[in-house]
């Protein structure tokens, strides 16, 4: 299954580049679209999604990635906090569905990465997932995730050639990186496994933005679509206050991340979207307060309310972002 999603953000640029359809467009998601959102937004007691940044750290230097402008201090969860969220999290089963063990870094630079997946799903976690660029999935590796009981992972690949890919995802090797994915399909049907599910995930840009056929006639062969794996084609967007790649012009939809979405940084602190490399809308401290008491507190329930009326304009990190749609 070849999933071409571009995501909705791509889909509404495009069609933003026919100028007679904008203020249709802005007019129907600001005084229609919302007015269905408005009415389905209902928080939980708890967030139905948690991402748990196990490293801000990376071995790559992608393009599109503002890395060098991250200014926050480099480190690891520590295990015994990241302990104390998992047990609160599997308080709330059938709540809380899916927990992400990544955010602004690279997952499989966490020696204790195996560990924390094997200690979501002995305590019973639904789906857990995280995003790699693979460069580190060495084949012990992959027998320990698969063993582990992780549910999916995604990797991003952005190249079809050691030129697209090296000059794209620098710092990586395209030849160490395709085999290393080859190596996991391998282990995976070796060992009579259906997870995890994988997603190769592809962004055009400006060094490989010509190559998407290529893409999908490179990693076609690789993935299994009958347990689930595929393909998805990725657009560019703005990255918080790190990168702006589009223009955002004002912003007339809903971010639905407070009423789904909770992100905890390694250190503990909890901001409002994964964006935040820097965590500067922070809201919370898994420290001091349980996910269900931050995901309740009158900080949360005044950004629900100035999300719902639109009122972005206090949020640093949300000012440019062309994701909300």
């Amino acid at each position: 299954m070849i999933s071409e999603k571009e995501n909705s953000t791509g889909f509404i640029q495009r069609l933003k580049k026919y100028k007679a359809l904008s203020p249709i467009l802005s007019f129907g998601k600001k005084y229609v679209y919302n007015i269905y959102i408005r009415a389905r937004l209902s928080a939980d007691n708890v967030p139905s999604e948690v991402w748990i940044e196990n490293t801000n750290m990376c071995n790559a230097r992608c393009i599109m990635c503002p890395r060098e402008k991250q200014t926050r201090k480099s480190g690891f969860m520590d295990i015994k906090l990241y302990e104390k969220l998992i047990k609160e999290i599997s308080k709330h089963k059938g709540k809380v569905n899916r927990v992400h063990m990544h955010n602004y870094g690279e997952p499989l630079l966490d020696k204790d990465l195996v560990k924390r997946i094997k200690l979501a799903k002995d305590h019973g976690i639904k789906y857990t997932y995280f995003v790699t660029n693979a460069s580190l999935l060495t084949p012990d590796k992959s027998r320990q995730l698969i063993e582990a009981g992780l549910d999916e992972f995604k990797v991003s690949f952005y190249g079809t050639d050691s030129e697209t890919y090296n000059e794209t995802m620098k710092g990586l090797d395209f030849e160490k990186t395709f085999n290393n994915l080859k190596d996991f399909f391998r282990i995976r049907k070796e060992m009579g496994r259906k997870a995890p599910i994988v997603i190769l995930q592809y962004l055009p840009l400006e060094t490989n933005k010509f190559r998407i056929k290529e893409f999908i006639f490179l990693m076609k062969s690789l993935i299994n679509e009958s347990i689930g794996d595929s393909l998805n084609i990725f657009a560019l967007h703005n990255y918080g206050d790190g990168r702006s790649y589009l223009k955002p012009g004002k912003i007339t939809g809903i971010c639905r991340y407070p009423w789904r979405t909770m992100v905890i940084l390694h250190d503990g602190r909890v901001v409002l979207c994964c964006l935040d490399y820097n965590g500067v809308q922070v809201v919370g401290d898994v420290n001091k307060n349980t996910i269900e008491e931050i995901w309740n507190s009158e900080r949360y329930k005044q950004v629900r309310e100035n999300f719902k009326s639109l009122r972005y304009g206090n949020y640093q990190i949300c000012k440019d972002c062309t994701v909300i749609i």
